[in-house]
């Protein structure tokens, strides 16, 4: 059954139709079904783009990285078996690498927009208000405080990146596209300053071209072919854009990383790249190698650059005059290397990066750089610079020299990333000429010699470690004697070892007297013994290889060195000029000497350890071959004769098997046959067209049963082929005949068309003059009358302006006037106003002071009413004292039953109740008073409830006076019964 029709505008109009009701995540849904069912293998990839491209847009607006991803892939699964589904992948992953940077890009710019908007915070604008306005607003950004909406944007563009160039890789129909890719996203890391996300991208390609490499030897479909030189370039010109990214990152490693691409890539290339392009890279590298420290390296990769640069056809004067004068620079600022050294070479990968077979020599590049063609271009100041460091060097002279070039030299712009170089080079040759010219200096002079104009100054602690520096390198030999502040200097470099030697000499005298006492079991672990050579040639010469050699005499190895450094001065002082050299020419002609003879020590022994090696070689292999011989033939000869009989029993059941399933194949092939035979003979027997005897499909087989039937059917078919070539060659001649026929009249109709359309075409033509004759003298009259009234029309303009400026001028001074008044107006306004609110302000402070006055008033009336009342308790209780006592007296005398006298026995009850009563209400008040700490005492009282306690305040202390004043009963005296009981 076919498979349902596809409807590409339906999912469109579905998706359109969720978006529109706020469906948008239902709509990515629906349109990431459509296009990932298998049913699109059947579709054309151009219909199933615009749903496709409709995907990305929403996706990215909803940032679904990883589903869109997935359906890329998915796509790509479906649609990559032809080269049009290819192409479309092509085309859909840069459609939406170009949605998803002008995505980021709008967002970037309303970020920069709302910085701008935003005013300056001195404090950063990270403030409690910003940060709690952060906490509940979505994306609010505190001013570099919460930048999470841009980052989050950057992270999705860079994961972008990463799934398509997962989804192009290692497929060359996708090449074109993939490059692109990558080169868009090295300058996105380069743009935004993305520094881990660049070096993810590096191992991200590195990976890609080792799968590419390990698909070489593989068997597929649209496989990168690294042989190809197009294919090739492409690679190599992205390793380049890696190069130049890196260094303008200043991502230093993975520059380097990258330079061992490019050169292992231009290995495998054919052709060579653009002398542009190279030359961009050898400058890369020159900037590489300069923030290694390696100067000399330096300058080859800058003369590679300016020999290429040399070609430019843009190139000026000027640029040759700066990049001759950068190199030049760059050679006088490399390391001296006049001494020679031996051992491997650590940088040697560098110099093959560079295309040299070895180290480079200081002298050898400079004398390159000498030469007519390069030195003419460079700055004068530089050359006499040169001179001064290198033809006509002098520790006394150089510093006038300096102090008169470098105010010219710090003005160029390429001269300070030199400087600490050319000083250590000019510092050390000063040291050694210190060291020629002086058997001993003071440390001061020392100073005063190598101390350098600005910027070449260096501290004590620095000139001391120059001189350190210089004698690790073997270029001055010293002592110092810190009692003198003196420096001494070693002329020959063997006097320091003569020395040496001594000592040494003297300490193993000693040590060897100290061996006779130390036990044998001990004797083995001595520190100084560091090899045991044993004597191979008798075990060559041994017999059967077996024989052990014997230890040669032990040699300690400051023994060995000595004796070589012993033999090695008394052959340098044979040499007649030996003893007259300086000390660096000394150290260089022995170590010149030391070398070659190490070499021809190296080489011969090197001969006699393969000749060595050899011999043992051989010796041992006679001796297994003779001891396996016997062995051998005995083995051979049995394995044979068991190999022979194994074999005929295995060849005769395998024939009897063999025989047994061929007869069974025939039987079975037989009544294979005949079944299908049968049955085709049963099948053309239905249709009815041929009849067949069915009792011949045990005889016939299948091809002859085919030949019948064609035969049968050859008649129908050649009288019906008869009748086709008939018809067609009928048809053939009629069409020829009638096209015969209409061609005069057709051609007779063309001629007729054109006289006609030629007519139209010069009435035409006549009309179209006509008119822009007509259009130019109109045109013409309109200017003319135009220009007679011109004057007329300026006249009238300055007769208008002026009127209009004279009634302007008017209106505006009318409306300054007004503007006057309204500002005097509100001036006095503002005036009366403040002068209200000070007013309003002196009142409210005099209201306070008399609040304050009233407050101390109540306070001193409290204050008085205390005294008072502890006075009228004081006069009370020495009132009471004499009537409790004569109370005691009569109480003794009298009737038990008697009650005392009440200090209140002239008041009546009405007025001891009323006393009371005012006692609870003053009682009532100071309770208030003291709950209301730190205020007045009448702060909340209004002046009639004041005068109200004052009244009854005076009318206490009279009944306390009337009290007092009152005689006290006598003793024995009557009290009515109703006293006594109130009592």
């Amino acid at each position: 059954m076919a498979p349902p029709p596809l409807r590409p505008e339906n999912a469109l109009k579905r998706a359109e139709e969720l978006i529109s009701v706020g469906e948008s995540q239902a709509a990515l849904q629906s349109l990431f079904d459509f296009f990932t069912a298998r049913r699109i293998r059947f579709a054309e990839p151009a219909a199933i783009e615009p749903i496709v491209f409709r995907f990305l847009e929403l996706g990215v607006d909803l940032k679904k990285g990883r589903m869109i991803k997935d359906a890329l892939h998915q796509y790509k699964k479906l649609v990559q078996g032809s080269p049009e589904g290819l192409a479309s992948v092509s085309t859909i992953s840069r459609k939406f690498i170009d949605i998803v940077e002008k995505k980021i890009a709008s967002e970037q710019a309303k970020e920069d927009q709302k910085a701008d908007e935003e005013d300056d915070d001195l404090e950063g604008g990270v403030t409690p208000e910003n940060l709690l306005i952060s906490a509940y607003e979505e994306d609010q950004s505190v001013a570099g405080f919460n930048d999470e909406a841009l980052t989050s944007w950057m992270r999705f563009t860079w994961e972008s990146y990463r799934a398509v160039l997962d989804l192009l890789r290692n497929n060359s129909q996708l090449e074109i596209t993939y490059s692109g890719v990558v080169n868009r996203t090295m300058m996105f890391c380069l743009k935004n300053n993305r520094k881990n996300e660049f070096k993810r991208l590096a191992d991200m390609l590195r990976q890609h071209l080792d799968a590419a490499n390990y698909q070489q030897s593989k068997s597929g479909t649209n496989i990168v072919d690294l042989s190809d030189n197009d294919t090739l370039q492409r690679y190599l010109e992205q390793r380049f854009q890696l190069v130049n990214c890196s260094v303008k990152l200043e991502l230093w490693h993975e520059a380097f990383r990258s330079i061992e691409d490019v050169f292992h890539l231009m290995k495998l290339s054919k052709s060579s790249p653009k002398a542009s392009t190279l030359a961009n890279y050898y400058q890369n590298m020159a900037k590489v190698f300069l923030v290694s420290g390696d100067s000399l390296l330096h300058t080859v990769a800058w003369k590679k650059f300016y020999d290429l640069y040399i070609s430019n056809p843009n190139a000026t004067d000027d640029d040759f005059k700066t990049y001759t004068s950068t190199i030049f620079l760059s050679v006088l600022a490399s390391k001296l290397d006049d001494l020679p050294t031996v051992g491997y070479d650590r940088q040697f990968r560098l110099y093959r990066l560079l295309g040299l077979e070895g180290k480079p020599a200081r002298k050898d590049v400079m004398a390159t750089l000498l030469e007519d063609d390069f030195f003419k271009y460079v700055n004068d100041d530089i050359k006499s610079l040169y001179n001064a460091m290198e033809v006509e060097f002098s520790a006394d002279g150089i510093k006038s020299q300096l102090s008169a070039l470098l105010p010219k030299l710090n003005a160029l712009p390429y001269f300070a990333q030199y400087v600490e170089s050319i000083r250590d080079i000019i510092v050390r040759r000063s040291i050694v000429e210190a060291s020629t010219n002086n058997d001993s200096i003071t440390l001061a002079n020392l100073y005063k010699l190598v101390t350098l104009p600005e910027p070449f100054n260096m501290s004590e602690w620095d000139i001391e470690r120059a001189l350190l520096e210089a004698a690790v390198e073997d270029y001055v030999s010293f002592t110092i004697d810190h009692e003198s502040n003196t420096v001494q200097f070693v002329k020959d470099p063997f006097t320091v070892f003569t020395q040496v030697s001594a000592e040494a000499e003297a300490t193993e005298g000693a040590e060897e007297e100290e061996e006779e006492e130390i036990p044998e079991e001990i004797e083995g672990e001595e520190e100084e013994i560091v090899e045991v050579e044993t004597t191979e040639a008798e075990e060559a010469e041994g017999e059967e290889g077996a024989t052990a050699a014997e230890p040669e005499v032990i040699v300690t190895r400051n023994f060995y060195i000595r004796n070589r450094l012993s033999e090695l001065s008394k052959t340098l002082s044979e040499v007649e000029t030996f003893a007259g050299l300086p000390y660096v020419a000394k150290v260089k002609l022995a170590r010149e000497a030391l070398i070659e003879r190490n070499k021809e020590s190296i080489e011969k022994a090197k001969a006699a350890a393969e000749e060595r090696t050899k011999r043992h070689q051989e010796a041992r292999r006679k001796y297994q071959e003779e001891n396996a011989l016997h062995a051998e033939a005995d083995a051979e000869v049995r394995q044979k004769r068991n190999l022979e009989e194994k074999a005929l029993m295995e060849a005769k059941l395998a024939e009897d098997a063999r025989q047994r399933l061929i007869e069974k194949k025939r039987r079975e092939l037989t009544a294979l046959k005949e079944t299908i035979t049968a049955k085709a003979i049963a099948d053309i027997n239905s249709k009815g067209n041929v009849y067949i005897d069915p009792a011949l499909a045990k005889t016939m087989e299948l091809k002859d049963l085919r030949t019948m039937i064609v035969s049968l059917l050859s008649k129908d078919q050649m009288e019906l082929q008869e009748k086709v070539e008939y018809a067609r060659n009928r048809l053939d001649y009629t069409e020829r005949a009638l096209r015969k026929v209409e061609y005069p009249i057709l051609q007779k109709e063309a001629e007729d068309h054109k006289a006609v359309d030629m007519k139209k075409y010069e009435e035409m033509n006549e009309k179209i003059i006509a008119a822009a004759k007509a259009e130019h003298e109109a045109r013409l009259e309109d200017h003319e009358r135009l220009t007679n009234v011109y004057s007329d029309f300026q006249s009238l303009k300055t007769k208008l302006e002026s009127a209009h400026e004279a009634e302007f001028g008017a209106q505006r001074d009318s409306l300054k006037a007004k503007f006057e008044e309204a500002k005097k107006a509100r001036i006095a306004e503002v005036r009366q106003q403040r002068y209200d609110e000070l007013i309003a302000k002196r009142k409210s402070e005099i209201a306070a002071e008399e609040r304050a006055a009233r407050a101390k008033a109540d306070e001193e009336v409290m204050r008085k009413r205390r005294e008072m009342e502890d006075a009228v308790a004081a006069k009370h209780a020495a009132a009471a004292a004499p009537a409790a006592a004569a109370a005691t007296i009569a109480t003794t005398t009298s009737a038990p039953s008697q009650p005392k006298a009440s200090p209140f026995g002239s008041m009546n009850d009405a007025k001891r109740d009323e006393i009371a009563r005012r006692q609870r209400e003053m009682e009532a008040a100071l309770e208030e008073r003291k709950s209301q700490p730190k205020a007045s005492p009448f702060g909340s009282m209004n002046d009639t409830k004041r005068d109200e306690i004052a009244r009854k305040q005076r009318e206490m202390e009279a009944a306390l006076e009337q009290k007092n004043s009152s005689p006290a009963p006598k003793k024995g005296a009557y009290v009515p019964p109703s006293r006594r009981n109130r009592k």
